[in-house]
């Protein structure tokens, strides 16, 4: 991966996020976007300008803007006022500054030419992701996921004791309420579902090897000893185009804007001046 796919790659990851996301264009300004809310010294703040400051904060704190406009347009307002005052003070030209505002400056451009190009360009179409699932079906199965319970103690000795009572018939979950530490141990030691990679290896080996209803010898762990049973399983299986429709998009997305970053870097003229900051392939 070249060297400017580091901070980029993250962007598109983001830019992904919603399902057709980047896959269309940018809506054109309407009229409503030039209406001048206010005007702080002469300067005019526009509906624009709202909705860029509001692009700063999560959905949620923009859903709330809706009903709190004021709040967030006294921000606006603030950001000009101070803005100015820095004029007056002329920070612009302090030299950190000025590095800072040319990284924004350049980050905000970098993601409006990708989402230009991918939206005029990418071609992601619903033929070529059915043609993408049909050459690559093997690989688009649900991972496999058990729900499982555990008890966890200190020692092996403890552990070998709550498992005897488990074997004499006792329930395991009452077991797990009166002797684990983990903190499980108020719902019985139920961990709910989960798939592989969720769990430190050697847990998650025992547990994968057990069937429904098995109850497991102590397993050691960095946090202690446990005991495991598995109280569902769901197997491996293959998973719809509709189910796999949104990330099937995502990586064509993602293929389309590797190619545009070659071939962007291959035109360009790069000279790195200090050796110690040459550039290494990712």
């Amino acid at each position: 991966m070249p060297w400017f796919r580091i901070s980029l790659t993250l962007m598109v990851v983001c830019l992904l996020a919603a399902p057709y996301g980047m896959a269309q264009q940018t809506a054109p300004a309407q009229d409503t976007d030039n209406e001048v809310l206010a005007i702080v010294n002469g300067a005019p703040l526009t509906k624009m300008h709202y909705e860029q400051l509001l692009q700063q904060y999560r959905p949620e704190a923009r859903s709330a803007a809706q009903q709190d406009k004021g709040r967030f347009m006294r921000e606006l307002v603030l950001q000009e006022i101070l803005a100015q005052e820095g004029q007056r003070l002329h920070i612009e030209e302090d030299p950190e500054l000025q590095a800072r505002l040319k990284i924004q400056k350049n980050s905000a451009i970098a993601r409006a030419v990708v989402q230009k190009y991918i939206a005029e360009k990418s071609n992601v179409t619903d033929e070529r992701m059915r043609d993408h699932y049909e050459k690559n079906k093997a690989t688009f199965t649900s991972d496999e996921q058990i729900s499982a319970s555990h008890i966890l103690l200190k020692t092996e000795a403890e552990a070998q004791a709550a498992l005897k009572e488990i074997k004499q018939g006792k329930d395991f979950a009452e077991v797990a309420k009166a002797k684990s530490t983990g903190p499980s141990a108020p719902r019985g030691g139920a961990l709910g579902t989960f798939g592989r990679g969720r769990m430190v290896p050697e847990f998650e080996e025992a547990a994968f090897a057990l069937k429904v209803g098995d109850v497991s010898e102590p397993v050691k762990t960095q946090f202690g000893y446990h005991i495991i049973t598995v109280t569902e399983r769901t197997e491996s299986a293959p998973q719809s185009f509709d189910e796999v429709q949104d990330n099937i998009r995502r990586t064509l997305i993602s293929e389309y804007v590797e190619s545009l970053l070659d071939d962007l870097q291959n035109k360009a003229k790069i000279e790195i001046k200090n050796p110690e900051y040459a550039i290494q392939d990712q």
